[in-house]
């Protein structure tokens, strides 16, 4: 098992125990959403249900019909918080999804119908399908954490921190608590990032023949693993439209891996390990096709059927999909009404709350001083990236990491940022079509997501990085008081967040007094007096960097508790 390096333990002693703790709080949060989230009061999730129930009273699979999309009624069902006495039997425009996740999810159905009577509003079977997704979504999380551990198995901070993030965050908690088929997609995507980087790490240890590394693993293997990539792909594809945007990154990724670094023998120099060549231009081919082809068998009878039901040129059923819903806005009709400005400041704004948390069928908002604290903390984390980006550029060494580890996470970077670009095009690919800024649509992307959240909030956990961080946010609070003065008027709230952060961060540093000077530099140079070193104090220095680090992961669950009984409930409760 991986040593964590010198500056992650000063915060994590036990990943493990955190890990589990993770865990705990997200079946806590996850279990409170599905048991008080009103009856269909999450995006989609009758339409989801009626496909469903289609297979599990044994009528095969569902065929999206002109009508099955009611724009005026669904509206109407919606406005009115889905009252017993209306009927959500004809919401079946999912209808022309991939079906893995809704024949997986029969069995659950049945379970559930045994446990209480059938009727839209009954707790039975709806109630089944949502823990159903809560288990996958906690599936997810394991799968997520795994990956990273291969990526920085010495720095818990980052691979607990995005496991945190991406557990806690109040709005996909409340997608994982609902009955949809993301719930599995993100397990697949993950279960396939897992299998990516497992494969990487082979790959690349065994180029750099590195004596930390584990033993070299045979062709076969490496073979093992991209069939069993395939596979996975493939599985994808049969449960989520966005699959088929993870495919061609995962080829790319290991065509491009193959071709740039072909030696294996310890004796070539290093540098020539990245030249490329007509043979090893043919192996990354030859191993593409590990992927593809097992990918494409298990989505060809899908596409088949589509086929024949849609059309021979809409193998996924979209073209049909956007002639029945008609009704939806799109994006052309709603700027001719409302115009470019109004369109660009609905689409930062929504998008950012609805990442974060805005719930039911888009309609529950949280308090706006909750969205300007978390925009203030988005400010901090994206000045910690930038502090990661300089450390990467200026390529300080670090004697911690082998060169095969050094070598994975440099490509495991690229990788986060090739997949973040691919989510963040699909979605304004998508809003392109329909209006539909909706953060939601960004979670296939928590991966890289989370993890640059974590690096961010890692760095500025840093002693100089923090101090000048906290001087910037200073200055910011500063600014804004001069402005207040001045009679042009400041939201106390944001002045009070800017104050709390500032304060924070210039604090934090102090608690590493007494850390190893080789590592922690300034602070353990300054000149401090012998009391603030003492034994009973480094006990308390250790408690309180822990508190540090799991600040805003405890504050998000909170939210998590508060967004339920103070946002859901009272607005739809009823």
């Amino acid at each position: 098992m991986a040593t964590a390096n010198v500056f992650d333990s000063l915060y994590i002693q036990n990943p493990q125990r955190w890990l589990v703790a993770i865990m705990v709080a997200y079946l806590i949060v996850a279990s409170l959403f599905a048991f008080k989230t009103p009856a269909w009061q999450a995006p989609d999730e009758p339409a989801h249900f009626n496909y469903i129930e289609h297979i599990a009273q044994g009528n095969g699979l569902p065929i999206l019909h002109a009508g099955d999309y009611d724009h005026l009624y669904n509206d109407w069902i919606k406005a009115s918080s889905f009252p017993k006495s209306a009927s959500v039997a004809a919401m079946r425009y999912e209808s022309y999804q991939p079906p893995l996740y809704y024949l997986s999810a029969v069995p659950v159905y049945w379970i559930g119908q045994s446990f209480g009577s059938h009727d839209f509003h009954a707790n039975g079977p709806r109630l089944a399908l949502r823990f159903y997704s809560v288990f996958l979504g906690a599936l997810s999380l394991l799968f997520l954490y795994q990956t990273l551990k291969i990526i920085f198995p010495t720095q818990p901070l980052i691979t607990l921190g995005a496991t945190a993030f991406t557990a806690l965050l109040p709005m996909h908690v409340a997608m994982l608590a609902s009955i949809n088929n993301d719930s599995l997609a993100e397990v697949l995507v993950m279960a396939a990032m897992l299998l990516l980087f497992r494969w990487m790490r082979l790959h690349i240890y065994a180029w750099v023949d590195d004596q930390t590394a584990p033993d070299n693993v045979p062709y076969r293997r490496e073979k093992q693993l991209l069939l069993q990539l395939g596979f996975v792909l493939g599985l994808g594809l049969l449960t989520k439209i966005y699959a088929y945007a993870l495919l061609p990154v995962c080829l790319l990724v290991i065509g491009a891996l193959v071709w740039l670094q072909p030696a294996r023998a310890a004796s070539v120099p290093l540098k020539r390990r990245w030249d490329p060549s007509w043979q090893s231009f043919g192996q990354s081919i030859q191993q593409a096709l590990f992927v593809l082809l097992p990918a494409l068998l298990l989505g060809l009878p899908m596409w088949v059927r589509n086929a024949m039901l849609y059309g021979p040129l809409d193998l996924l059923g979209l073209r049909w999909h956007d002639r029945v819903v008609v009704g939806q806005p799109t994006t052309v009709e709603w700027i001719a009404r409302h115009g470019w400005l109004a369109y660009w400041e609905r689409a930062i704004t929504l998008t950012f709350q609805s990442f974060w948390g805005v719930f039911g069928w888009l309609g529950v908002f949280m308090d706006a001083r909750i969205y300007t604290a978390l925009t203030l903390f988005g400010g901090i984390l994206f000045c910690g990236i930038l502090w990661t980006l300089v450390r990467l550029i200026t390529g300080n060494p670090n004697t911690e990491r082998s060169l095969g580890e050094t070598l994975l996470q440099r490509w495991a970077l690229g990788i986060m940022i090739l997949m973040l670009a691919v989510v963040v095009s699909s979605y304004i690919l998508y809003n392109v079509k329909f209006v539909q800024h909706q953060g939601r649509y960004l979670f296939w992307g928590l991966l890289p997501i989370s993890t640059l959240m974590a690096l961010g909030w890692r760095e500025v956990l840093r002693p100089l990085q923090g101090l000048i961080t906290s001087i910037m946010s200073g200055t910011l609070g500063l600014s804004l008081m001069v402005t207040t003065a001045l009679g042009h008027g400041t939201n106390k709230w944001t002045l009070l967040s800017i104050c709390i952060i500032a304060i924070f961060l210039l604090v934090q540093p102090l608690l590493l007094i007494g850390a190893p000077k080789d590592k922690i530099h300034w602070v353990s140079t300054i000149s401090i007096p012998k009391f603030f070193v003492q034994p009973w104090l480094q006990n308390f220095y250790a408690w309180a960097r822990t508190a540090a680090w799991a600040t805003p992961f405890v504050c998000l669950f909170i939210l998590d508790i508060l967004a339920v009984y103070w946002y859901i409930l009272p607005q739809i409760g009823g």
